[in-house]
């Protein structure tokens, strides 16, 4: 038997660990998502309703100012209409003294129609902030509970690597290379048992004179041909 052959199975075993760690802590991480997007649409409500209240506050406004502009410009023709002495400048300014207040009428009714939509709008507003912390205290439970358990894995990811990084200081230099190479360009397990001559990663035949060799030397091979997983015969681990 290889002398490393059970050291380096160590080491995928803790490689093993650590990838089921790591699926453990994407969960979480797609499970705590799901709370942050439901966060996220209340609080893009809360910044529509916010925009488009300030749209309404603003034409509310504008329109005030300009009736306060009208409203002096009505003053000022109806101050003129008293002191007006000609009849037919009297007739023209009382006509427009008229037409301004069916205009300023008019605008006063939309200026109460913005002013009762920037209210509403306003209170949207309101209620999409008060979802939003409702939703928050709602989630608080859920969030420390995931907290919780990320801080519990990543303690079991930091104690598993430190072990990992253990086991593999014991292995040849050349062997830990080879090794962890493969395991950044492989998905899938990097050191797997040869079955009735068979590589049990991609179900290649290995030819006889490899696995006599390996039996004779007790060695690793160098890789399968096909998929280049580092073979071991399954007698050899005791």
């Amino acid at each position: 038997m290889h002398p490393d052959l059970p050291k380096l199975l160590d080491v995928q075993g803790k490689d093993r660990r650590l990838a089921e760690l790591g699926v453990t802590m994407d969960a979480l991480v797609t499970e705590r998502a799901v709370l942050d997007a439901a966060l996220e649409r209340v609080r893009a409500d809360i910044a529509a309703a916010t925009r488009m209240a300030a749209d309404y506050a603003r034409r509310r406004d504008e329109t005030a100012a300009k009736l306060d502009t009208q409203r002096s410009n009505q003053e000022k023709r109806r101050v003129r209409l008293e002191s007006e002495r000609n009849p037919r400048l009297a007739a023209q300014l009382m006509a427009d003294v008229e037409l301004a207040r069916s205009i300023l009428a008019q605008e006063e009714s939309d200026w109460m129609r913005l002013a009762d939509d920037a209210t509403q709008r306003a209170s949207l507003v309101a209620e999409a902030e008060a979802r939003v912390a409702a939703l928050e205290e709602e989630q608080a439970e859920a969030r420390a509970a995931f907290a919780a358990q990320m801080a519990e894995i990543q303690a079991d990811v930091d104690a598993a690597k430190a072990e990992r990084e253990s086991a593999a200081s014991a292995l040849d230099r050349t062997l830990r290379t080879r090794y962890d190479r493969l395991r950044n360009a492989r998905k899938t397990e990097i050191l797997v048992p040869a079955e009735k001559s068979i590589c049990t990663a991609c179900y290649t035949a290995i030819p006889s004179s490899r696995i006599g060799r390996l039996e004779a030397e007790g060695l690793l091979l160098e890789g399968c041909e096909m998929c280049g997983a580092i073979i071991y015969l399954t007698d050899a681990v005791v």
